[in-house]
């Protein structure tokens, strides 16, 4: 019986996890991309200017990113998960 409970424990888990690494990782990833190769590198503009937009393209990315986290654990599917009572 242990191992039905800790399965979907377990699942939680691994989305929790998941959503943590991307809200953390794709906003900075997102930042260092953007300000390299598209407003650097593309469009040539100033080094702050460049920052700026850079920081706005990973604060939309972050809202995104909470955005997905919301929806999953609001309309996440329960009947999945139930066990069954008796």
């Amino acid at each position: 019986m242990a191992n039905a409970k800790e399965l979907p424990e377990l699942q939680v888990f691994r989305t929790v996890l998941f959503h943590c690494v991307v809200i953390l990782a794709l906003p900075v990833l997102s930042f260092f991309i953007s300000k390299t190769f598209i407003f650097d590198g593309l469009l040539g503009i100033n080094s702050i200017p460049s920052n700026v937009y850079s920081a706005g393209v990973a604060i939309i990315v972050l809202h995104i990113a909470l955005a997905a986290f919301i929806y999953r654990a609001y309309f996440d599917d329960q009947s999945k998960t139930q066990t069954k009572q008796d």
